[in-house]
């Protein structure tokens, strides 16, 4: 591939993790080619052309990986690019989007995937037909543990350390909510419930989400 790339070739993607595949990336392209990583924050848990849609990117951020090496004048192409398209630009190491992203996604889809085992093992041995009695949590969660396996097991394996971090994070504070519960203590799981809330309001507030009820809206 390298005999057909000129230092002028722009080269990006979309991915999301970065600082292991930038490494490797960088490692096998030949000297003065440059390699500018891009990560949209759009889309879904499906893939394929036919899933696509016109605004996708509108009003959305893009995350911009700026390195020492980073190509200024494609950083610059590349943002103009994206706000072309909707997006909202933010500019960061890939060190820093790495770490920023095994909390605010990948945790989350962790997460998902093992609550749906969960469910699935419960339902397995109370020989209950639960599944079919799924609240909006469970089949919120059931749909971002559809997204594809293989795509989110490089992603795990790709940001092992930050992911590893952030679920002894999580593991720490499912601890306390679960010393809350066993001991009644009101104060305390209160105070952690409210907090909760008023992060929905801050993300609602950055218009990453509508203020609606969502009883199954697409």
């Amino acid at each position: 591939m390298n005999k057909y790339l000129l230092p002028k070739t722009i080269i990006t993607d979309v991915g999301s993790t970065k600082e292991k595949t930038n490494f490797v990336i960088e490692k096998k392209l030949k000297k003065g080619i440059s390699w500018t990583s891009s990560h949209p924050i759009a889309g879904s848990e499906v893939s394929g052309p036919e899933n696509g849609t016109k605004d996708l990117f509108l009003n959305k951020w893009c995350i911009l990986i700026k390195e020492k090496k980073t190509n200024k004048k494609h950083l610059v192409i590349l943002s103009k690019f994206w706000k072309k398209v909707g997006s909202k630009i933010s500019i960061m190491n890939s060190k820093k989007h790495d770490l920023i992203f095994s909390m605010t996604s990948h945790l989350p889809h962790l997460i998902a995937y093992n609550l749906v085992k969960t469910a699935t093992d419960f339902e397995n041995q109370q020989k209950y037909e639960l599944i079919k009695y799924s609240a909006g949590g469970l089949r919120d969660f059931s749909r971002i543990a559809s997204s594809n396996e293989i795509m989110w097991r490089d992603i795990f394996f790709n940001n092992q350390n930050n992911i590893l971090k952030v679920i002894d994070l999580f593991i720490k504070n499912l601890q306390l909510f679960k010393k809350d519960i066993k001991l009644k203590n009101n104060k305390s799981i209160i105070k952690k419930l409210i907090d909760s809330k008023k992060v929905r309001k801050k993300i609602i507030k950055l218009k990453q989400d509508i203020n609606k009820p969502d009883f199954g809206r697409i």
